[in-house]
């Protein structure tokens, strides 16, 4: 698992009238795995120094610590897809994207076996060593997403929902974290109406508080589905139907703060094994037939989470 990084200006997406920039950085992973259920099973770490992938645990030749300047100081994003601080952020464990915050000066990412959400944070001596944010660390704690303000991160987890419970085994539920003056807050578990027990996850947070995610259905499948704020919590989730749905898996969507696009993965049409696509919102609200993101970004492996 390697993450990568690709400018906002390499991919430009064909409308009916023009064409359109994305507006934001895609932080991407390239998942080097076979199947889905392979993410909840201890794995191998698969070998990729050659690209710089280095275990954890063995840093030799790459990047030595503290890094410092933007993006850890990493060559600037370009129209091609590099790997992402390899050894220190990037390493042969399944990773999500990496979220920085509005300010650049904290980073967090998950990182599996064991799952836990890892933050960074830049110093006047440069970035520290990643490490288990405070509210992780005991559970299986995955996909983590900071909101544009850089003051509510959510993620999913298998954590108990009441405190001294049991966890839920496999089954993820979203739960969500508060910036206070003192630092994050204890985490909340996000009541959203379901109709059974499943798995969500890959949460995404539009600036207005909707709240974005996949979860589970029949066949086990995913779909992504839509949750809007209503008074302190969330009105029943929506599936985004067709055409972001399909009958293929579509999972990890990351949502414009204002909501003018989102961006997920989906095995449908994808030129590997899942590939990164683009719907706009028109203006009727609806969304636009979902494009691939092309080879420019996409790869014949599974690539996720941007």
């Amino acid at each position: 698992m390697a993450l990568l990084t690709c400018n906002r200006k390499a991919v430009s997406v064909a409308t009916k009238t023009d064409s359109i920039t994305l507006s934001a950085m895609l932080m991407l992973t390239a998942l080097l795995l076979s199947a889905p259920a392979l993410a909840q099973a201890q794995i191998g770490e698969v070998d990729l120094q050659g690209e710089g992938c280095l275990p954890v645990e063995h840093r030799s030749g790459s990047p030595t610590l503290p890094l410092t300047g933007d993006y850890l100081g990493q060559r600037p994003p370009g129209e091609t897809p590099q790997l992402f601080a390899p050894g220190v952020v990037s390493t042969c464990k399944e990773h999500s994207a990496a979220m920085f915050t509005p300010d650049g000066t904290e980073m967090y990412f998950g990182r599996m076996f064991p799952a836990a959400i890892y933050f960074m944070q830049r110093t006047d001596g440069g970035w520290t060593e990643p490490e288990v944010a405070p509210f992780s660390g005991q559970y299986n704690d995955l996909y983590p997403f900071l909101s544009a303000d850089g003051q509510t991160l959510a993620f999913s987890s298998n954590r108990p929902a009441e405190s001294g419970g049991t966890r839920v085994g496999r089954q993820l539920n979203l739960w969500i974290v508060e910036r206070t003056v003192i630092g994050w807050s204890e985490p909340t578990l996000l009541a959203l109406a379901v109709d059974s027990p499943v798995s969500v996850g890959g949460p995404a947070i539009a600036a207005d508080g909707t709240l974005y995610f996949s979860r589970r259905v029949e066949d086990a499948s995913h779909d992504i589905f839509e949750a809007r704020r209503a008074g302190e919590g969330y009105a029943t989730p929506r599936n985004l139907g067709s055409p972001i749905n399909s009958d293929q898996p579509e999972h990890s969507p990351f949502v414009a703060p204002d909501g003018s696009y989102i961006l997920f993965s989906s095995f449908h049409g994808s030129q590997g094994r899942s590939d990164l696509f683009v719907s706009f919102r028109a203006e009727d609200g609806s969304w636009t037939r979902p494009r691939n993101l092309g080879a420019q970004v996409n790869s014949p492996w599974k690539d996720e989470y941007p």
